[in-house]
C-alpha cells in the first residue's frame, strides 16, 4: 500500500516544502523509519539515527522570538524660530539662496516672498563692502572682436592680481553684430538697451529677464534715444524713462531738436507719453539714478559750444527740475556726469593735467558740493580721459576706467596699479551692480 501511494504521487523537480518542514537535499535517500504497531504507544516509537540527529539539530537552534520588533523612531530634529531662519538666510549670497529654494516648500516660499527679498536687499547693501561672497559685480563691454557684456567680482579686482571675467549670456538674439549697452543698474537689476529699439530688465544673479514693450518711436534722420532707469520708492516700482530726440523744422526757418518723453513702469509694462522736454537738448548719455531721481547733462536751449547744465527727473512726481552746480574754479575742463557712493558726481577733466572729482552729498543743496580729490594724468591722454570713478573701497582706493582698462588710484599715496582681467581685452562703459533677488517680472517671483 505504501509503495502504491508513493507511485501515485506526482514527481517534482524540487522538494515540496510545507510550512513546518525543513529544506533537505533531495538526492539523499529517505532513512528507514520504524512503523509502530497499533498497541505501541507514541512514547515507545523508535527513531532512526538520522531522525535523532535532526531532533538534536532542532534542540541546538536558538529559541525563536515571536515578539514583533518595534522600529525605533529617531528624535525630531530641533527647529529654529522663523525669525532666526529669516535672519540667517538674509545674509547669504543670492546665488546660494536660488539653490536653497529646492530644499523644501517652506524655503521656496520664504525666499520668494517680497518682504524677504527687500530684507535681503538691505542686508546686501550693508554687508557687501566687507563680505567677499556678497561683493558687488562690475559689468562692462569688451570687444574681442565682437562687443560682449562681461562681469567680474569687484572684491577680486581690488584684492587679487588677476581676475577672471565671465561672459553674460543675458539675452540671446541671432544678430551678433548688434550694439547693446548698460543703461544703468538699480537694486541688482540691469537695464540694457538693445539697438535703441527696446530695453530689457535683467537680474544676473537669478538669470531672470523681462523685455519691455517697443517704444514706438519712428526712426528719423539725426534722431537718437537716451534712457534712464531707477526706483520709485513711493510706488514701490521700477521705472524706465525714454527721451527721443529728433530734428524738426522750426516755424522761424531752419531746424531744431524736439524731445519726446515716455515712461514705462515695471508693474504697468506699457509706455506712457509725458509732456515734451523743454529744458534743452539732452546729451547722448544714459540718465544717472540718485535718490529717486534720474539726472542728465543737458545743453540749454539756444546755447552753443560746451554749455552744460544738469536736470533731474523725479520718478515719483514725474517732473523735471534743474540741479545747481558748484563753482568748479578754473575753466577749460570737460565734464562727465556719474554716481559715486550714492552721490551725484561730476568729473572735471583738464586734458593732460588732472581730473577733479566733485560730489553732491545732499541732493539739491548747492553747499553740499565737495571736491573729494584730484587724479593726475601721467601721460598725454590725447582724446582719452578718466571715467567717473566706479567705486571707492574701504581703504580709500578709487577704481575707474582709462583707455579701455581698469585703473586703481590711491589718493593718499598718489600711486596707480592696474589689475589684470583674464578673458577681457578691453573694458568699456563699466558699471557696478549688487547681487540681489529682486525680480524684473511683474509677479515678483524669483
Amino acid at each position: 500500500m505504501e509503495s502504491e501511494n508513493r507511485a501515485s504521487e506526482p514527481t517534482h523537480p524540487f522538494p515540496i516544502i510545507s510550512k513546518n518542514s525543513r529544506v533537505r537535499d533531495p538526492t539523499l535517500k529517505d532513512p528507514p523509519v520504524a512503523i509502530p504497531s497499533p498497541s505501541s504507544s507514541s512514547s515507545s516509537t523508535s527513531l532512526g539515527p538520522s531522525q535523532k540527529r535532526q531532533n538534536n539539530d532542532h534542540s541546538l537552534s536558538p529559541p525563536q522570538n515571536n515578539k514583533k520588533r518595534t522600529k525605533k523612531t529617531p528624535p525630531p530634529l530641533p527647529t529654529l524660530p522663523h525669525e532666526l531662519v529669516t535672519e540667517i538666510l538674509s545674509r547669504l549670497p543670492a546665488k546660494s539662496l536660488i539653490k536653497f529654494r529646492c530644499v523644501s516648500k517652506s524655503f521656496k516660499s520664504l525666499i520668494s516672498n517680497h518682504q524677504f527679498i527687500r530684507t535681503h536687499l538691505e542686508k546686501v547693501k550693508t554687508l557687501s563692502k566687507n563680505d567677499p561672497d556678497l561683493s558687488p559685480e562690475i559689468v562692462f563691454s569688451s570687444s574681442e572682436p565682437l562687443l560682449k557684456l562681461k562681469s567680474c567680482s569687484l572684491y577680486s579686482v581690488y584684492n587679487n592680481p588677476e581676475t577672471d571675467a565671465a561672459v553674460l549670456d543675458y539675452y540671446l538674439l541671432k544678430d551678433t553684430y548688434r550694439y547693446d549697452w548698460v543703461i544703468g543698474s538699480c537694486d541688482g537689476l540691469l537695464c540694457l538697451g538693445i539697438k535703441q529699439d527696446f530695453v530689457i530688465l535683467w537680474n544676473p544673479s537669478t538669470r531672470v529677464y523681462n523685455r519691455l514693450p517697443d517704444l514706438g518711436f519712428a526712426k528719423k534722420l539725426g534722431s537718437y534715444t537716451v534712457f534712464g532707469f531707477g526706483y520709485d520708492s513711493q510706488m514701490d516700482d521700477y521705472k524706465v524713462l525714454a527721451m527721443f530726440c529728433f530734428l524738426t523744422k522750426s516755424v522761424y526757418g531752419g531746424s531744431r531738436y524736439v524731445t519726446r518723453i515716455k515712461v514705462c513702469t515695471l508693474k504697468g509694462e506699457c509706455w506712457r507719453r509725458l509732456e515734451d522736454f523743454v529744458l534743452g537738448l539732452p546729451y547722448d548719455f544714459s540718465g544717472k539714478h540718485v535718490d529717486g531721481k534720474l539726472c542728465w547733462p543737458v545743453m540749454p536751449e539756444g546755447s552753443v559750444g560746451s554749455a552744460w547744465s544738469i536736470v533731474a527727473f523725479d520718478l515719483a512726481q514725474e517732473m523735471f527740475e534743474e540741479v545747481v552746480q558748484p563753482d568748479y574754479g578754473e575753466v577749460g575742463y570737460e565734464r562727465v556726469l556719474g554716481v559715486l557712493q550714492g552721490w551725484l558726481c561730476v568729473m572735471c577733466n583738464y586734458p593732460g593735467v588732472r581730473a577733479d572729482v566733485w560730489v553732491m552729498k545732499e541732493f539739491g543743496v548747492r553747499d553740499s558740493w565737495t571736491k573729494l580729490f584730484s587724479i593726475p594724468y601721467l601721460d598725454d591722454p590725447l582724446w582719452f580721459h578718466y571715467s567717473v570713478p566706479l567705486c571707492i573701497d574701504v581703504g580709500g582706493e578709487v577704481l575707474l576706467e582709462y583707455k579701455s582698462v581698469l585703473v586703481i588710484y590711491n589718493p593718499k599715496h598718489g600711486t596707480f596699479r592696474y589689475p589684470v582681467m583674464n578673458g577681457a581685452t578691453s573694458c568699456i562703459e563699466a558699471d557696478v551692480y549688487i547681487q540681489s533677488l529682486v525680480s524684473p517680472v511683474v509677479d515678483g517671483q524669483v
